[in-house]
């Protein structure tokens, strides 16, 4: 009977042993499979796979860190890296990405794109030391076609604007809002008063958020500063309907 006891826990420890490492090997495939593996990058690689795409970060030409947020690398939730210098990632060439780098000091760096429409496989983010005048488009922020509502896909991108700006508190913006008139349909007028409100909204959706008033003024520009003045494309349009920051105090 001891003996029996004895070969039964035996079977018992083998098979929770065997329990643990095969949740761990399942654990492990699942981040593999939501984060594909990254490396540092190689100098001397020339070639990547089909997919690859090098991520660099950098400020005044000269290599640099910054956290990194990459919607679109995953369906579900971005890909998040801290402090990242280089690396390469595997993505969805037909798949929207927006990129966004943050450093407290540094402008906030946005950026949209397909990466099967890059003209090579190298993506890199130029951090820019704050100074007052700096713009940047937001193109991962746009509001639903004829309304002054922020498309909910975009508010991952909000609320890392909004991070941005926890991270820098005496940063003060000018927010400004643009519409898509490319077809000149209704008049200039009309535009700059629905790009004037969607300004407003971006605003009271930090405000509401946390981030002081006074940190934050209007402008809309209505229809005149078009990425894209004869928009094709579906995200040509959406990308005409943006916001844009300007530092006016940091």
């Amino acid at each position: 009977m001891l003996n029996q006891l004895v070969a039964r826990g035996r079977w018992f420890s083998i098979a929770l042993a065997f329990s643990a490492t095969s949740a761990l090997m399942i654990s492990g495939l699942q981040a593999e499979a939501q984060f594909h593996a990254e490396r540092s990058i190689d100098p001397n690689e020339t070639i990547l796979e089909y997919g690859s795409y090098r991520l660099s970060v950098e400020a005044d030409g000269q290599p640099e860190a910054c956290d990194v947020v990459l919607f679109g690398y995953h369906s579900r939730r971005p890909g998040r890296w801290s402090q990242l210098t280089d690396t390469i990632l595997r993505i969805v060439p037909h798949r929207r990405h927006t990129l966004i780098g943050s450093r407290p000091g540094f402008m906030f760096h946005t950026e949209s794109f397909y990466p099967d429409l890059l003209s090579h496989p190298n993506i890199r983010i130029e951090l820019r030391a704050l100074e007052n005048g700096q713009r940047t488009d937001i193109l991962g922020i746009h509001f639903i076609g004829n309304q002054d509502k922020l498309h909910p896909k975009c508010l991952g991108v909000a609320e890392e604007l909004r991070d941005w700006l926890i991270e820098n508190p005496t940063v003060h913006l000018n927010v400004i809002g643009h519409v898509n008139g490319a077809d000149g349909r209704k008049s200039r007028a009309f535009y700059r008063k629905a790009s004037q409100r969607r300004s407003e909204v971006m605003i009271e959706w930090l405000v509401n958020q946390g981030i002081a008033p006074e940190r934050l003024t209007s402008q809309g520009r209505g229809a005149d500063a078009l990425l894209f003045p004869n928009p094709i494309y579906a995200w040509q349009h959406e990308a005409n309907r943006r916001v844009e920051i300007e530092v006016i105090q940091h």
